[in-house]
């Protein structure tokens, strides 16, 4: 009897580890694929007698140790930078290290070479959108030369949402304040527009483009009120009173990047519903950037491309 069960009971390990090897042997390439997606919110402090802050936010996938994505410096201000950003995450020293690289995009008039990129290197619980990122970093130009150094201070947006998410149920709760100064000032609309690059009156978007050609999508990402824009191609009306519409607009044009290529978007109305807004995608060779104009009647803004060095 005794030997029986002993019997079944190996047949049953057997059987379990049989499952287990299976299971593992499946799922380890999605252990080996598998990927983390952080993102994060605050300010970069520089170094020197103005003890400078400048709004900061970080987004990355961290997947087998290797960390790809990009920053955004300066949010929906007059400086506005989107960088690329790569480096590496250890989960046991827990040190987390990346370096700004390559500008995509910029609202600053200053010149690719003048521009100092975040180089950082610290300690840092990786857990989910509540972690915290703060320390020293190095400031340094594309050719390595040293340039103003500074700290990072930055939350998980998780956990500024839950705050934020807070804040405003209180503000709703609240029979002293009027509802429409409510809806203007929801934090967490605030939170979600700091995510949108929006091109507002007299700004000058910087793009730095690899391809000799441009595929631009116009469209309406809300909903539809009639308004009208114009487009311009180094003064060149290329698009005339044109209404935009929830269906895309494609429009396809060669570049010479090595004289001016300036477009201008200039508001010919503000619809139904002001302002006047459209959502513009600009396809480079292997790269998407989407921005949100938003106008008053007559008012225009400007992308002009810039040759990638």
């Amino acid at each position: 009897m005794f030997r029986f069960v002993q019997k079944y009971k190996n047949q049953i390990i057997k059987m379990k580890f049989l499952i287990k090897s299976t299971l593992i042997f499946l799922l380890f390439p999605y252990f080996l694929l598998s990927q983390n997606k952080y993102e994060f919110l605050g300010a970069v402090k520089l170094n020197g007698n103005d003890k400078t802050l400048i709004t900061y936010r970080l987004v990355f996938e961290e997947k087998n140790g290797v960390i790809n994505g990009y920053s955004v410096t300066d949010l929906d201000g007059v400086h506005e930078t989107k960088n690329t950003i790569s480096g590496t995450y250890d989960r046991k020293s827990k040190l987390l290290v990346f370096q700004e690289k390559d500008i995509l995009y910029t609202k600053s008039k200053f010149s690719q070479s003048s521009f100092c990129f975040v180089n950082f290197s610290g300690k840092v619980k990786l857990v989910n959108n509540t972690s915290k990122i703060e320390g020293a970093f190095k400031g340094l130009y594309k050719n390595k030369q040293k340039c103003i150094d500074g700290t990072l201070a930055l939350v998980g947006s998780n956990k500024i949402y839950n705050l934020a998410e807070k804040v405003n149920k209180k503000i709703q709760k609240s029979n002293k304040i009027d509802k429409k100064v409510k809806e203007q000032n929801n934090p967490i609309a605030l939170l979600d527009s700091l995510k949108i690059n929006k091109l507002s009156k007299n700004q000058n978007l910087n793009v730095f483009w690899e391809s000799k050609s441009v595929k631009i999508e116009i469209f309406d990402s809300g909903r539809e009120d009639g308004d009208i824009i114009n487009l311009y191609h180094n003064n060149k009306l290329i698009l005339e009173n044109y209404k935009v519409k929830h269906d895309k607009k494609i429009i396809t044009l060669n570049l010479d990047l090595a004289t001016t290529n300036e477009f201008k978007i200039l508001a010919i109305n503000e619809g139904d519903l002001a302002p006047n807004t459209a959502k513009i995608i600009l396809h480079d060779s292997n790269r998407t950037f989407e921005l949100f104009t938003s106008f008053k009647k007559n008012e225009s803004a400007f992308i002009t491309f810039i040759q990638k060095e």
